[in-house]
């Protein structure tokens, strides 16, 4: 068991579209996170696509519920994003800016991050669960 676990934006997706493997997962936690900068990206695919009104009735639906915690940026978090891509760059593993902040999120609030984007295996420190 997982105790708390973020969710990435094809995590979000996956878990929509009904992938028992990350539903199991995510039954079986305690806490859900939702990394606002994740958050932000479903908005955009939302308002960018053709189902506006049923995907933001499914999104809001799941908000709220009891069990989705929004996982906001602070100073703490602009650190972590600092220290996580100059470690990246100083690597040569540079990673999108919105998957740096999702990272900075994750290690800040202490979650796992339910994810299938490869490139979080650069950061150090940070769990991630795929599925």
């Amino acid at each position: 068991m997982i105790p708390k676990i973020a969710l990435d934006t094809n995590a979000y997706r996956a878990l929509d579209d009904g992938n028992e493997k990350l539903a199991s997962i995510v039954r079986t936690t305690v806490n859900i996170g939702i990394p606002i900068i994740v958050l932000g990206e479903l908005y955009h695919g939302i308002f960018a696509g053709t189902r506006q009104e049923e995907n933001l009735f499914k999104l809001t639906r799941f908000l709220g519920t009891s069990r989705p915690e929004l996982l906001d940026i602070d100073e703490m978090t602009a650190k972590a994003f600092g220290e996580i891509a100059a470690e990246l760059k100083r690597i040569g593993r540079p990673i999108q800016q919105n998957d740096i902040w999702i990272a900075a999120l994750c290690k800040q609030y202490g979650y796992t991050l339910a994810t299938n984007d490869s490139g979080f295996s650069q950061v150090t420190g940070l769990e991630t669960v795929h599925f």
